[in-house]
């Protein structure tokens, strides 16, 4: 995506990975369409972003797990944009529901499946065509555990391994043809929001990155290879890429 500015949808835009992704993509001046389920926090980075850039950015509050509501709402967004659609990252994430599988609550697992899983399916069923009308990129956040196993995670690396799954399998019905560039993003640990769940911390918080046992990675390395990955020649497509702390200790 070298050729000029477009319009980038992100989910889970209003913290940990998807924020620092809104906030990069926004200094590097495209419209930005931000899809979250908190509408406060997410209100409020669009008016921060849109103050201090120059590209449109339009905040959409929307609960993932309602995922009949997906498809009317992806389309009302692509109505009414200005400016075509040249990219989309999926970073939304759902970590609750941990603990050994015998004696873990199970009651959270549906929900994780729909915001980890069939959300995003259908996200990129919905936004494909936009997005090869465009040539663009299609990036999706899933995670050092979508091919491995993630004892007291194991319902979170279920929907991350079948993810993946799909990934490669939509990427394989599409070869040769053109159309937009897939990319699966895997990261390890990052130091977010979203990493306090996954212990079961309540709230939510970062946590300074001296209390970890090694050094994390942060949301913005996250956010960087993302837009490396943007930036790429047009017949260069990044399949899949894993980033991982130096020091990591699973």
């Amino acid at each position: 995506m070298t050729d000029g500015r477009g319009t980038v949808l992100i989910t889970g835009a209003s913290s940990g990975i998807g924020e620092a992704t809104a906030r990069r993509l926004a200094g590097a001046g495209y419209d930005l369409v931000l899809i979250a389920r908190r509408a406060d926090r997410l209100e409020a980075l669009a008016d921060e972003l849109a103050a201090a850039h120059t590209g449109h950015i339009r905040a959409v509050p929307l609960d993932l797990t309602r995922t009949g509501t997906l498809d009317s709402a992806v389309t009302g967004v692509l109505g009414q944009l200005t400016v075509p659609l040249r990219g989309a990252v999926l970073a939304a994430g759902h970590g609750r529901g941990h603990g050994q599988v015998r004696t873990a609550d199970p009651e959270p697992w549906e929900s994780q499946v729909l915001v980890n899983l069939l959300a995003p399916m259908m996200l990129i069923h919905r936004l494909l065509p936009a997005l090869d009308a465009t040539g663009g990129d299609l990036i999706v956040v899933g995670s050092v555990f979508d091919d491995r196993a993630a004892p007291g995670y194991a319902a979170y690396a279920a929907t991350k391994h079948g993810l993946k799954g799909f990934l490669r399998s939509l990427a394989a019905e599409e070869r040769p043809a053109g159309g937009c560039r897939l990319s699966l993003l895997s990261p390890g640990s990052t130091n977010t929001e979203f990493a306090s769940v996954l212990s079961g911390a309540s709230p939510p918080q970062s946590h300074p990155v001296s209390a970890w046992p090694y050094h994390p990675l942060l949301a913005d390395d996250v956010a960087r290879t993302v837009e490396w990955i943007m930036n790429r020649p047009a017949h260069v497509r990044i399949a899949e890429i894993l980033i991982d702390p130096t020091d990591a200790r699973y």
